[in-house]
């Protein structure tokens, strides 16, 4: 069962999609809170985070998706997208999952963008967490610059505007007005240096390792953090930046299960 519902404050309101077996004897004391990637990626992977919350879900694991402050179906404007406010949100919808569920603690999912924020967020706990981060983006300035990479591409190279030029507006960035300062604060983030509580749990779930996932990892095991990696189905990679897929819905079928037999505990990491 998947019930749609909004919470915060009137001013500030968070759409939200809890997804829960109605009447399932709760396969553990653990909740999920799925965290969507930033702008276009956002929308080409909505499809993938329902599925994996929709099945997480019935296996007894109460689980969360929720629209960013500025994003989908939640109030604000695009620019009203900000890091300071994406911390905000993950601090009330973390509340509202441990408010409706009869869980002892949460664990997060970040699928690509999400990883910043989310990281950011919590660097600032006490407490240890359990964090999965799935093909995760750690590098904010790479992260923009491919933003603004692929934005040019799209108006220019890949063959959307044929027999045309089409001139972006100012603030315009792959389809959604961003503001300046968002995109300062992104580009400020070095995920990959951040260091969660000692005693934490990150599993990462990743197509390859690279340079600088191996630094990310070392830094947490250096702070007493445990992280585990397992690698999916190379075969199955969206092709996230290819111009000409930019605007396909992106949906590896066997990266949601296996990712859903783990968070469910079927199968160990």
């Amino acid at each position: 069962m998947s019930a749609p519902f909004f919470f915060g404050p009137a001013q500030r309101s968070l759409f939200g999609l809890l997804h829960a077996c109605e009447g399932a004897t709760p396969a553990s004391d653990h909740a999920l809170l799925l965290c969507a990637p930033l702008l276009q990626d956002g929308i080409r992977s909505h499809r993938a985070l329902w599925a994996l919350a929709q099945t997480v879900g019935q296996h007894g694991i109460p689980t969360l998706t929720f629209d960013w402050y500025g994003t989908g179906d939640s109030a604000g404007t695009d620019t009203a997208l900000s890091l300071p406010g994406m911390l905000e949100d993950l601090e009330r919808a973390s509340g509202e999952l441990l408010d409706r569920g009869e869980v002892a603690q949460l664990q997060w999912l970040a699928l690509r963008s999400a990883a910043l924020p989310l990281l950011a967020y919590l660097e600032g706990k006490r407490e240890p967490v359990e964090v999965v981060l799935w093909d995760p983006q750690l590098d904010g300035a790479r992260v923009v610059d491919e933003w603004k990479q692929q934005h040019v591409e799209q108006l220019h190279t890949s063959g959307r505007y044929v027999n045309a030029r089409h001139e972006s507006d100012d603030g315009e960035l792959l389809g959604f007005a961003v503001d300046d300062e968002l995109l300062a604060a992104i580009a400020g983030l070095d995920a990959a240096g951040l260091r969660l509580p000692h005693g934490s749990r990150v599993r990462m779930a990743v197509w390859e390792m690279d340079e600088e996932l191996d630094r990310f990892a070392r830094e947490q095991r250096a702070n007493g953090v445990s992280v585990e990696a397992v690698l999916l189905d190379e075969g199955e990679r969206p092709e996230w930046t290819v111009p000409s897929r930019f605007g396909g819905q992106v949906f590896p079928r066997r990266a949601v299960a296996q990712l859903a037999q783990r968070m469910t505990a079927q199968v160990p990491w």
